[in-house]
């Protein structure tokens, strides 16, 4: 066939022949068959083989080959930037697929978009962001409550409003122990030198290993958090919330970006029984959240605020852990709530649990704290 294409009037004719047949596809074809064709005849038209042909049939000459190089190396022998395979790959795309300028070239383009962004998304781990976390009037309804409290509450409307965090730079959260001295019951490798029934000054044996244990856990997740280790319950137990209540007033001073106090406490249950979890093969101190108000008489404007997070606390234990958590105590007292809006007592155990039991609640309850820091 290709030596009839010397004579120029038949290769004028052969040319302007396969010109006739892609333009009468192009007007008559359907869609899809025009797509196809075009493939096709572009594949064809614009292959290495035909391109030598043509250039040695009009000049006598044949192409110069091209000089082989490594794939780790660019033409001259230097080295390729450190960029990213996707950010390479990009760059070689945007010079061998220019925008199209022309509704046949758009024909070939067509659905590589969508390809380029799967790939990339896969490559660098890139997904859509997660929906927000929301709760139903059904979940609001499975919480109960118990205290001295007589306020009647809207619990759907508490546990549905928004919580509208902050977002200043620094640490979210606070834990601190206003009775730091609470203690366990003794086990083998814990024991100690009690300063009073289940209270002792040894921190690797009372509440505030259980806050060591929970500082560990959010840390680990992220969190950024401060822990107060000190003791505010000795020698004087009757000032002990007034102790914290400063110490949280200077760390809510010093750092405007915490938006919870978590006050790790022991519960003193009135009729000693023991409680515990089983999760993930280990027993665990069951926890109860305490949200005190102002209908004691003290000023609290926050306690809704602070009844929000705990029934969304709940109610995410209630979905992951639904044993972990008892009925929130609903109390007359405040607490020191009212320094946050986002304040609550975490009674981790009691006096019959032993202080194994309790660390092991914290990985869970860092997980919670973790999710309610991510709700709108």
């Amino acid at each position: 066939m290709y030596p009839i294409l010397y004579r120029k009037k038949t290769r004028t004719g052969f040319l302007l022949a396969l010109l006739l047949l892609a333009l009468g596809i192009r007007l008559l074809g359907a869609p899809e068959a025009r797509r196809s064709v075009w493939k096709q005849t572009k594949s064809v038209l614009g292959s290495e083989t035909l391109l030598k042909t043509v250039v040695y049939l009009e000049t006598g000459m044949r192409p110069e080959p091209k000089t082989p190089h490594s794939g780790n190396s660019a033409p001259d022998g230097r080295k390729p930037e450190g960029l990213p395979a996707v950010a390479l790959r990009s760059e070689l795309r945007a010079k061998q697929e220019p925008v199209p300028t022309s509704e046949t070239e758009a024909f070939a383009a067509e659905g590589q978009s969508e390809e380029i962004k799967t790939e990339i998304e896969t490559e660098t781990g890139a997904s859509a962001a997660p929906e927000p976390i929301s709760f139903t009037a059904e979940e609001a309804e499975e919480i109960d409550f118990r205290g001295d409290c007589s306020y009647t509450v809207d619990k759907a409307a508490l546990l549905q409003q928004p919580l509208n965090w902050p977002d200043e730079p620094g640490p979210k959260v606070l834990v601190i122990h206003s009775h730091s001295c609470e203690s366990y019951t003794e086990c083998e490798g814990h024991s100690y030198t009690p300063s009073a029934d289940y209270r002792t000054l040894d921190m690797q044996n009372n509440v505030v290993a259980v806050g060591d244990a929970l500082a560990e856990a959010l840390a680990a997740l992220g969190v950024e958090l401060i822990h107060d280790r000190t003791y505010n319950d000795y020698p004087d137990y009757n000032s002990s919330y007034a102790v914290a209540r400063e110490k949280i007033e200077a760390y809510l001073e010093q750092n405007p970006s915490i938006v919870m106090v978590l006050d790790l406490h022991r519960d003193a249950l009135e009729q000693p029984v023991r409680e515990s979890v089983e999760l993930d093969g280990q027993t665990v101190a069951p926890l109860m959240l305490v949200v005190g108000t102002d209908e004691g008489g003290l000023d609290h404007p926050h306690w809704a605020d602070n009844l929000s997070c705990a029934l969304k606390l709940q109610a995410l234990a209630n979905r992951a852990f639904p044993a972990l958590f008892k009925q929130i105590s609903f109390r007359s007292q405040r607490f020191n709530g009212d320094l946050t809006r986002g304040s609550l007592i975490v009674e981790v155990g009691s006096t019959e649990n032993t202080l194994p039991e309790a660390i092991a609640a914290m990985p869970y309850l860092a997980q919670l704290v973790a999710e309610l820091l991510q709700c709108p």
